[in-house]
């Protein structure tokens, strides 16, 4: 099971990164000051760095065995 996670970790990566990139692009062309935008850039921006925090963390082999 071990290898196939090491397979994955890149396309992982590549899905994290667009995905977050489509939440940014879509936070800041569809710009405004209502309640439910200003919470949703909130969470936009938290789950941002949790995903920064849990691929650094990843990368470093604390979470298991370094893809590098």
């Amino acid at each position: 099971m071990a290898p196939a996670l090491r397979v994955l970790t890149y396309p992982l990566l590549a899905l994290t990164v667009m995905a977050l990139g489509r939440g940014w692009y879509l936070q800041l062309t569809h710009g405004g000051e209502m309640v439910w935008q200003r919470r949703a850039r909130i969470v936009l921006g938290l789950s941002t760095i949790a995903s920064i925090a849990l691929w650094v963390l990843r990368f470093a082999g604390v979470l298991g065995m370094s893809p590098l």
